[in-house]
C-alpha cells in the first residue's frame, strides 16, 4: 500500500509545549493514504507505549472537529501512526491538532500540540465540506453533547423569554372557550374515576387495618362447633392427670440412673474414639517438654541442610503480564549466595516478577543475562525490595526480545555473612 506519509517527532519535556508548526500538506484527493507517523520520546529516550491509550484531536478549518484513537507500531520504540478518513480528508485548511496519551492507571499526559494544512484538489473545488464532528472515545463525545445541550437549552430560554408577552394575551371568548373545556375535561375524567372499581388508588389491607391477615379461606361456624366437641382429637381431664403423673414417675426412675457411676451402658473405649490407645501410663507434660527441648539429641532443619548440602527452590511470583518461558523462573538462598534460575517471557523496563527482600543482597544487585537464541546480553536487576526487572538489551532490537531471557545467575552476598 503506497502512503503520503508525514513523520513527527515528539521529545515530551517540562521545559517547551510551544505549538509546533510543520510544513507538511496533504490533499483532499489523498484518500486511504494521508499518513501521520508519530515518534515518541521522553529526555531523548525511546517512551514505552504500554498501558496506554493515544488520542489524535485534530480542529479543522471549517469548524469540524475530529477525536481518533492511534494504532501503536512499535510499542518498544513508542512508534504509533494514524490514516485520515475520507472523511477528514476532504475538510481543507489549516488543521491544528494536539496528541495526548491516556494511561490505564488513571494518569494522562500531553504530548504536543502542531499543525499541518490539507490543500484543496483542483477536481474538488466544488466541495463545501460541512461542520462535523468524528469521535470514538466516549469522554470526548460526552462533552460535545453536554455543550451541544447547554446552547439548545439556552436557545430555548431564550425564545421563551421573547414570546413570554404573546403567551399573556387572552380574548374574554377565548379565555371563557379554555374554561368550560377545562370544566368538561375535569368532569368527564372525575366521573371515569367515579366508575372505576378496580382499586385505582392501590389501597393496601394495612392502610384498612388488616394488615396481619391473610388471604385465605376461612372456616364455617357449624365446622367451628363440630370441631370444638370432637374429644378424640382433644385431650380430655384424665388423659391429661395420666400423662402429668407419669412425668413424676419417670423422674424419680431418672433420678436414681443419673446416680450411677459404674458405667450401666457399658460404655467402650472404642465408643468414645479412644479404641487404639493402651491402657498404660502416659509421659507427663512436663517430660515431653523436657525432651522436646533438648538440643543435643535432636538436629534442626539448619543442621540438616548444613550436612546434607542441600538447595531448596521456590517459584519467582511473576507480574505485570510476565510468562514462564522453556524453563519455570525460580530462586534459592543458599548459605551467602543468592541463586536464580529459568526462562522468562517479558518486555524489559517493567517489573517482571519479585522474591522475599530477606533471600535480596543489601542494596539489591546486578546481573548480566543471556536473550534467549539472538547471542545478545541484558541486565537483570534485582532491587533491594524483591522487584525484578531486565534492562538495557543489547542489542538494542525489539524482534531479537520476543524469544525471552535466560535469568542463570549467582550473586553473592557481602563477604564473611551467611545470614
Amino acid at each position: 500500500m503506497i502512503f503520503r506519509q508525514s513523520t513527527l517527532n515528539f521529545d515530551i519535556t517540562s521545559y517547551s509545549q510551544a505549538v509546533i508548526r510543520t510544513n507538511i500538506q496533504m490533499s483532499t484527493q489523498d484518500k486511504g493514504t494521508a499518513k501521520l507517523i508519530f515518534k515518541l520520546t521522553k529526555n531523548g529516550v525511546s517512551l514505552p507505549l504500554s498501558g496506554v491509550n493515544l488520542v489524535l484531536t485534530m480542529f479543522f478549518s471549517d469548524g469540524s472537529r475530529s477525536d481518533r484513537t492511534l494504532s501503536i507500531v512499535d510499542k518498544i520504540n513508542g512508534i504509533a501512526e494514524y490514516v485520515l478518513s475520507n472523511d477528514e480528508i476532504k475538510h481543507y485548511g489549516k488543521v491544528e491538532a494536539v496528541l495526548n496519551l491516556y494511561y490505564v492507571n488513571k494518569q494522562a499526559l500531553s504530548a504536543h500540540e502542531f499543525t499541518f494544512e490539507i490543500v484543496r484538489n483542483l477536481v474538488d473545488r466544488d466541495i463545501v465540506p460541512v461542520a462535523e464532528y468524528y469521535i470514538e472515545d466516549f469522554e470526548s463525545l460526552k462533552n460535545m453533547i453536554n455543550k451541544m445541550y447547554d446552547e439548545t437549552i439556552q436557545t430555548v430560554e431564550e425564545l421563551r423569554e421573547k414570546f413570554s408577552d404573546l403567551e399573556n394575551i387572552e380574548t374574554k371568548d377565548g379565555a371563557q372557550a379554555k374554561a368550560d373545556s377545562a370544566l368538561s375535561n375535569a368532569k368527564s375524567y372525575t366521573d371515569q374515576h367515579a366508575a372505576d372499581k378496580t382499586n385505582p388508588h392501590y389501597v393496601t389491607k394495612s392502610q384498612v387495618g388488616l394488615g396481619n391477615v391473610d388471604n385465605i379461606q376461612q372456616a364455617a361456624k357449624k365446622d367451628f362447633d363440630k370441631h370444638v366437641a370432637d374429644n378424640v382429637r382433644h385431650v380430655t381431664t384424665d388423659e391429661r392427670i395420666a400423662w402429668n403423673t407419669a412425668e413424676s414417675n419417670s423422674k424419680a426412675y431418672t433420678d436414681i440412673h443419673e446416680k450411677r457411676k459404674n458405667n450401666p451402658h457399658e460404655v467402650t473405649k472404642a465408643q468414645v474414639g479412644l479404641g487404639n490407645v493402651d491402657n498404660v501410663q502416659q509421659a507427663s507434660l512436663v517430660e515431653f517438654r523436657q525432651h522436646n527441648f533438648n538440643q543435643e539429641r535432636h538436629v534442626s532443619q539448619v543442621e540438616k541442610n548444613k550436612w546434607n548440602g542441600a538447595v531448596t527452590y521456590a517459584n519467582i511470583t511473576l507480574k505485570n503480564g510476565a510468562a514462564v518461558g522453556t524453563r519455570t523462573p525460580i530462586y534459592a538462598r543458599w548459605g551467602p549466595l543468592l541463586l536464580i534460575r529459568g526462562h522468562i517471557k517479558t518486555e524489559p523496563e517493567i517489573i517482571f516478577g519479585s522474591i522475599p527482600s530477606s533471600s535480596v543482597p543489601v542494596g539489591g544487585a546486578v546481573a548480566s543475562v543471556a536473550l534467549s537464541g539472538t547471542g545478545g546480553t541484558a541486565n537483570l536487576v534485582i532491587y533491594e525490595n524483591g522487584d525484578l526487572k531486565i534492562k538495557y538489551p543489547n542489542p538494542v532490537d525489539p524482534s531479537k526480545f520476543v524469544g525471552g531471557y535466560y535469568i542463570d545467575a549467582v550473586i553473592g552476598f557481602q563477604e564473611g555473612s551467611v545470614s
